[in-house]
């Protein structure tokens, strides 16, 4: 193995060792509720609450989809817009819409 190809491959480990998928976390505050989301380990949390362990959670490139409870009648579910930046939360009682502001990550 030559010198630039023993330098091209410390190169491309080192780039994989610095993208962890906690660098892809992202924060959101919406309104005072606080949301966390990570595409790559399709992670999804609101208030605290992982959502993304309970039944019936979707996530693609726009939307993110969870429930707070699975009992049907009383269920709280969430919708996050990654675009638009705003959260939807439905119940029985109607509907209520959040925007979100992203916080930015201290990187020191």
């Amino acid at each position: 193995m030559n010198l630039s190809s023993l330098l091209t491959a410390c190169c491309v480990f080192a780039f994989f060792l610095g993208c962890s998928s906690k660098n892809l976390d992202k924060e959101f505050d919406c309104e005072g509720t606080k949301v966390k989301f990570n595409d790559y380990e399709r992670f999804f949390e609101v208030g605290g609450i992982e959502l993304s362990a309970q039944q019936d959670f979707f996530m693609n490139q726009i939307t993110i989809f969870g429930k707070f409870n699975q009992n049907t009648e009383e269920a709280t579910t969430i919708t996050f817009n990654k675009i638009n930046q705003k959260m939807e939360l439905k119940d029985s009682k109607g509907i209520i819409t959040k925007q979100c502001i992203e916080l930015i990550k201290d990187t020191n």
